[in-house]
C-alpha cells in the first residue's frame, strides 16, 4: 500500500524527528523543540482499515510479522525510521504508531561537537575508556553516541548490539547485530544477552550496547573487566548517580548466579570510566553533567564531576 501524501511529506522533512499517530487521524510531529499537532485536509484523512493495512505492510518490509499474541511491534522500516506500533485492544484509541527518524552515517557532525565538553569525551573514547550516556527520551543520547563512535580509530572493529538498529556512525568497520523477538509459536528468539555472548567470539575491539535495559548488562560489565574496554551504552536516567543505581538493579534482576551486590559495584567501579548526563529543556539539548568513576569507598561508588 502506498504511503499517504501527507505522511510522505512529513517523513521527508529534515527537521522532523518524530511522528506520532494516535489512531488514524490524530497526528503529532516534533521538529526538534516540542510536540505539536498536525492538521491535514479532510479529503486526505484515512480510515482505520487503511491505516492497519499500511502498518502491516511496513512491518512486513522490516521482516516482522504481527499476530494477536504480540500486540507490540518495534522495527526499523526501509524509509529510515524506527517504528513502534501498539495494536488494539491494548490501545483504546486504535492503532498507535510512533515513528522516530534514524540517524544517517554522514561526515558532518551534530551540534554535540560544538559543546565545550566534547573534546574531553573524544579524548576518553580514543583512549579506550568506557562511557555511559544517560538522559530522558529525546535528549540526544543516540546522536552523541554516533558522534563519539565516529571518533574511534579507523583500524578498530566496532560491534553494536541493538533491539532496533539506530546507531550509524561514520566509521569504516562498524557492524550492528539486531535482536529478534520470538515468532508466533514462541520460537526463534535472539536476545541481546545471546548476541553479547556471540559478539565476544567475533574479535571486537569495541562492544557497544545500543540501550541498557535488561540482563545483558551484567555480561557486559564482566567483559569490560576482562579485557574488552572502550565500550559504550545509553540509558534512561535522571542523573549519573541514578544511572549507576539503575544498572545495579538490572544486574540484580538478571543475577541467576547470585553474585553479591558488592561484587557488582566492583565491576561497575572499575569497568565504567565516564558517565555523561544529557537533558532537553524547551527544545535545547545539552550536556548537563559529566562524571568520572573514582573507585569505591565502602559501599559507595565514587563519582568525580568534571
Amino acid at each position: 500500500m502506498n504511503t499517504p501524501e501527507w505522511l510522505t511529506e512529513c517523513m521527508a522533512r529534515p527537521e522532523i524527528t518524530d511522528i506520532l499517530l494516535n489512531g488514524e487521524n490524530e497526528i503529532y510531529i516534533d521538529c526538534g523543540k516540542k510536540l505539536e499537532p498536525l492538521v491535514i485536509a479532510e479529503n486526505l484523512k484515512w480510515q482505520e482499515e487503511e491505516m492497519k493495512t499500511w502498518v502491516i505492510h511496513q512491518i512486513g518490509l522490516a521482516g516482522r510479522t504481527w499476530d494477536a499474541k504480540h500486540p507490540f511491534i518495534d522495527a526499523s522500516i526501509p524509509s529510515g525510521f524506527r517504528m513502534h506500533v501498539t495494536f488494539p485492544p491494548i490501545s483504546k484509541k486504535g492503532i498507535l504508531v510512533s515513528l522516530r527518524k534514524l540517524p544517517k552515517p554522514v561526515r558532518a557532525k551534530s551540534r554535540w561537537t560544538n559543546s565545550s565538553h566534547y573534546p574531553k569525551l573524544v579524548e576518553a573514547i580514543k583512549k579506550g575508556d568506557s562511557i555511559i550516556i544517560s538522559g530522558a527520551t529525546g535528549s540526544g543520547k543516540t546522536t552523541l553516541a554516533n558522534d563519539l563512535l565516529s571518533e574511534v580509530p579507523s583500524h578498530e572493529r566496532i560491534l553494536a548490539l541493538e533491539d532496533t538498529q539506530e546507531l550509524a556512525p561514520d566509521h569504516p568497520h562498524f557492524i550492528s547485530l539486531v535482536s529478534r523477538p520470538p515468532n508466533a509459536d514462541g520460537c526463534g528468539e535472539v536476545t541481546l544477552r545471546i548476541l553479547l555472548k556471540q559478539a565476544l567470539r567475533m574479535r571486537p575491539d569495541r562492544i557497544i550496547l545500543g540501550e541498557c535495559r535488561g540482563p545483558e548488562i551484567l555480561e557486559l560489565l564482566q567483559a569490560l573487566n576482562t579485557g574488552h574496554c572502550g565500550s559504550m551504552t545509553t540509558l534512561h536516567s535522571n542523573s549519573p548517580r541514578e544511572a549507576l543505581k539503575r544498572i545495579e538493579l538490572l544486574c540484580l534482576l538478571s543475577n541467576s548466579a547470585n553474585i553479591p551486590l558488592a561484587a557488582i559495584r566492583e565491576l561497575l567501579a572499575f569497568g565504567i570510566q565516564w558517565l555523561v548526563q544529557l537533558e532537553n529543556k524547551n527544545g535545547t539539548r545539552k550536556i548537563s553533567e559529566i562524571c568520572r568513576t573514582d573507585g569505591r569507598e565502602g559501599e559507595t561508588i565514587l563519582l568525580r564531576p568534571l
